[in-house]
C-alpha cells in the first residue's frame, strides 16, 4: 500500500514532457515567439490575427512584411534534432535556440536601452510561462540562457529585421514643443497682419481726409473770388448812374 502511494506521488510530480510531444511543443514555442516579437514592437493587432492552429497556419497568417518573424519560422519549423534521444531534450534545445534568436533581435531592432530592457523583461516572463506549460524544470533555465553554439541557421535572419514602429514617432515632449512653436509663430504672423491692415486703413483714411481738405480749400477760394467780384449797393448805383 505504501509503495502504491509513493508511486502515485512520484507520477504526479513527474515532468509533463511525456504528455507533450515535441511537434506540439515546437508549435507552441514558435507561436509565442512570433507573437512576442510583434507585441514588443507595438503591433498587437498583428499578433492577435496570427493563427497558431498548425505550423502551416502560423506561417501563412504571419504578414510578409514581418520578415524577421517569417525567417524564424522558416529556419525552425523543420527542426527535428534527430541526434537527441527524447522529446524532453529536443524541447529544451529547441526553446533554447529560438530564445537565442529572440534575444539577438532586440539590439538590432532598436539601440534604445529602455527598449532592450523592456524586451529582456518580457522575454524572461514569457520564458517562465512556457516552462510551466511545457514542464521544463527551473534547473534547466541556466542551460536555456546559455549562448553556446547550436544547430541553427541564423545568417539569413540577422539580415532581415522589422524596425520598431515606435521608433518612427517623435517623443511626446518634442511633439508638444513643436505644437507650442507653431502656435507662437502663427500668433506673431496674425499680429503682424493685423498691424499692417490697421496701418493701411489709417494711411488710406489720412489720404482721403487730405483730399477732402484740399477740395474744401479750393471751393472756398472760388467762393471768396466770387464774393470779391460782387458790387455793393452804392457801387451798383454809381455804375448805373441812378440818382
Amino acid at each position: 500500500m505504501l509503495r502504491t502511494v509513493i508511486l502515485a506521488l512520484s507520477l504526479l510530480n513527474a515532468p509533463l514532457f511525456a504528455q507533450i510531444p515535441f511537434e506540439k511543443a515546437k508549435l507552441e514555442i514558435l507561436c509565442q515567439a512570433i507573437k512576442f516579437n510583434h507585441i514588443q514592437q507595438n503591433k498587437a493587432e498583428i499578433a492577435n490575427k496570427i493563427d497558431c492552429s498548425t505550423l502551416l497556419t502560423l506561417e501563412k497568417t504571419t504578414p510578409n512584411s514581418s520578415r524577421a518573424s517569417k525567417n524564424i519560422i522558416s529556419a525552425y519549423k523543420n527542426k527535428n534534432y534527430a541526434h537527441l534521444s527524447s522529446d524532453e531534450e529536443k524541447i529544451k534545445q529547441f526553446k533554447k535556440d529560438v530564445w537565442k534568436e529572440l534575444r539577438s533581435l532586440a539590439p538590432r531592432i532598436s539601440k534604445s536601452a529602455d527598449f532592450q530592457a523592456k524586451w529582456k523583461i518580457g522575454l524572461d516572463s514569457l520564458s517562465a510561462s512556457l516552462d510551466k506549460t511545457l514542464g521544463i524544470t527551473t534547473t534547466d533555465e541556466g542551460v536555456q540562457r546559455n549562448d553556446s553554439k547550436s544547430d541553427t541557421n541564423t545568417g539569413e535572419i540577422q539580415e532581415t529585421i522589422i524596425p520598431a514602429e515606435n521608433q518612427k514617432l517623435p517623443p511626446p515632449e518634442a511633439s508638444s514643443n513643436t505644437g507650442l512653436w507653431i502656435i507662437t509663430i502663427l500668433s506673431i504672423l496674425i499680429a503682424f497682419v493685423s498691424m499692417g491692415y490697421a496701418y493701411l486703413i489709417a494711411k488710406t483714411t489720412s489720404h482721403r481726409l487730405k483730399e477732402m481738405e484740399n477740395m474744401f480749400k479750393e471751393r472756398y477760394q472760388h467762393l471768396d473770388t466770387r464774393m470779391d467780384k460782387m458790387l455793393t449797393r452804392e457801387e451798383f448805383k454809381k455804375l448805373t448812374n441812378t440818382h
